[in-house]
């Protein structure tokens, strides 16, 4: 993996102090460099019943998460209790507090020392402490209740075991009472909500989801010694043996983006994680993760876009030199290896890489197939691919397919922004030549007169009928002018038959068979396309539009938020739920809060089309934005 120095540099300030670093438990707490891990189990006596690693099963709800650890909090449900674990940390030292909610007979917290990784760290009982000694540090972890002997216990390693029949507190190097402890808390906490983004209301509400969806799935890659956020904590630990973490392309990007409104170094440090991923041919991997990557298919193209808008909000020119000679070579190696009939459009495909034997065989999984090219469109099981032909010569789909043709457009006329920035005319010129002559061939060949919208076609020159939010990217990338436009608009984008409605943007329109599956791609509604969509509104100026999916987009988001705490994955456009039972859909997956990202932009818009950040009139539906950070 080619690590920049810069990048190098970030993780290494980042990656210092407690925090909630381990991939293997919501509630651990590493110390970092020394890799000490600290971890709270649950265990009943009398039933035999113990929960170690916990995560999402055991979650009752995330409260805040701050970047540096200062102040964490989570409700954890074990055993028909409820307990709320504080935390705070500074330099090595920390204080842990836990609370019944609601307690049951004989339940039982035990603080379990141990170390990450063969980190040369003795530990060891000291009446009744647990001593750790890593080097020339030592560190004292003890409890300020009365340490308990349960009749059973099942944990191991050194642990101090408490009753969970009152209030807990635990310290690491600290001579400290509980009330300072609260008092402690209660500071930290409020220091961290008044240094962040914030606001009031629906959007204050969402803001909060961000930060927490954001945080409580930021980790330590410890292979690597990187800081980064995979999708979720869940994801990294499916059975499906992806090694310590897993990092998805676009929703990596996305992540970065999102970032911009917390914490400038995270945004950056985000986005390099996945860059990071390139292979040797210059291709951005579907996924890269502890175990391998995906060498024979990419992702949707959005991280240039991603990029660009963060230098507008920060102006940090050496962030866009960094990314863009890896984003540049994914153009061309986009343009050089997925236009299989050489007719000047793009396909999607999955073309076999020769796997190492010791590769996890998740990672070659349909490696070469019709599902891996699926996988690639980012649109994994779609309605668009039912009937799509897959050429088993060259691994790819026998369709021209406009979502991603629209995209690479957009990718070539940011790619062309940069390469102005950093004083590259030669490389400017190559895009936009690249870009403009792809919208040419799209509005070509793409565009149905009878339909009124852009369709994929087959090698054959037959339009497939499917109706998809992805002909909307044409309006994202410019392509779409004029009557086209118009009609894009008014006959398919605000048809309450189609594609509008209480619950907006579906994914495949209402009118099509599919759309009452319900399930991932195929009919559900997803942040990150809504996004994308809403860029497009935005670059047309389009604000009644715009106003209007941002609102209706930001209030599903509420809805699932207030009752459930769920950060959708994708949400139901039936029903307006997420994460229903039987349905793929993660109930903690950052990219749902791109709905709330696009409401602050309603109001701070990072224009990537007009180069410039620009303050919007404040709508009724939103209140001010408080703590955005925006360099001038």
């Amino acid at each position: 993996m080619n690590v920049s120095k810069r990048s190098r540099a970030l993780y290494d300030e980042l990656g210092r102090g407690w925090n909630t670093w381990d991939i293997q438990s919501v509630t651990a707490h590493v110390l970092l460099p020394e890799r000490l891990r600290l971890n709270i189990g649950f265990f009943v006596t009398h039933t035999n019943r113990y929960a170690g690693d916990l995560l999402w099963d055991y979650v009752e709800s995330f409260g805040e998460h701050s970047v540096d650890g200062g102040y964490n909090e989570i409700i954890i449900r074990f055993e028909g209790g409820l307990y709320k674990i504080e935390t705070t940390a500074e330099y090595d030292k920390l204080a842990i507090k836990i609370t019944p909610v609601k307690t049951r007979l004989n339940a039982y917290a035990a603080l379990e020392v141990s170390q990450l990784f063969c980190r040369n760290i003795d530990i060891s009982y000291r009446q009744n402490s647990v001593v750790a000694a890593a080097g020339n540090r030592m560190f004292t972890i003890k409890t300020l209740n009365t340490p308990a002997q349960p009749d059973w216990d099942p944990i191991t390693a050194h642990h101090i075991p408490v009753k969970l029949d009152d209030t807990v507190y635990f310290t690491v190097n600290q001579d400290i009472c509980a009330g300072d402890i609260d008092k402690i808390l209660a500071e930290k906490r409020e220091s961290w909500l008044q240094s962040h983004v914030s606001s009031e209301g629906k959007l204050g509400r969402g803001l909060t989801a961000m930060r927490r969806s954001l945080l409580w799935n930021m980790v330590y890659d410890f292979k690597n010694s990187r800081v980064i956020t995979p999708v979720s904590r869940n994801w990294c630990k499916r059975p499906s043996h992806l090694g310590d973490y897993v990092l998805f392309g676009w929703d990596t990007f996305f992540a970065g983006l999102q970032y911009g409104l917390l914490d400038k170094r995270l945004a950056y440090a985000t986005v390099f994680s996945i860059l990071e991923e390139q292979t040797p041919e210059g291709m951005i991997p579907n996924f890269g993760c502890g175990a391998g990557l995906s060498r024979d298919r990419s992702e949707p193209q959005v991280g240039a876009l991603c990029v660009w808008k963060l230098y507008l909000q920060f102006k940090d020119k050496w962030f866009v030199e960094e990314c863009y000679p890896r984003l540049l070579c994914w153009n061309r190696w986009r343009f050089q290896e997925r236009d299989f009939n050489g007719d000047g459009l793009l396909e999607l495909a999955s073309v076999p890489w020769e796997y190492e034997e010791t590769d996890d065989s998740w990672i070659k999984n349909d490696c070469g197939g019709k599902q891996g090219a699926m996988w690639e469109s980012g649109f994994d099981n779609s309605t668009m691919w039912d009937d799509a032909v897959f050429n088993a010569e060259h691994h790819c789909m026998e369709l021209s397919y406009v979502g991603l043709n629209a995209l690479m457009a957009a990718d070539c006329e940011i790619l062309a922004k940069m390469a102005a920035l950093l004083g590259k005319p030669g490389d400017e010129r190559e895009l936009l030549e690249r870009g403009n002559a792809l919208s040419e061939r799209i509005n070509a060949e793409l565009w149905s007169d009878g339909a009124g919208t852009y369709l994929n076609r087959d090698w054959g020159g037959k339009f497939n009928p499917v109706l998809s939010l992805t002909h909307f990217y044409t309006i994202t990338s410019g392509t779409a002018k004029g009557e086209r436009l118009e009609r894009l608009i008014r006959e398919h984008l605000l048809n309450p038959e189609e594609f509008w409605g209480e619950y907006v943007i579906p994914n495949i329109s209402g009118s099509d068979p599919s759309f009452t599956d319900q399930e991932y791609w195929r009919g559900r509604i997803w942040a990150p396309t809504n996004f994308l969509v809403g860029e497009g509104l935005m670059r047309i100026r389009d604000f009644s539009t715009w106003d209007r999916l941002i609102e209706k987009g930001l209030d599903l988001f509420i809805g699932c938020w207030d009752k459930l705490g769920i950060v959708g994955e994708n949400y139901n456009a039936i029903t307006g739920e997420a994460a229903e039972r039987g349905k793929a859909s993660d109930r903690f997956y950052h990219w749902g809060a791109l709905l709330v990202y696009m409401a602050v932009e309603r109001l701070v818009n990072f224009n990537e089309w007009e180069d410039r950040t620009e303050y919007l009139p404040k709508p009724d539906w939103l209140d001010e934005i408080r703590n955005l950070p925006v360099q001038e």
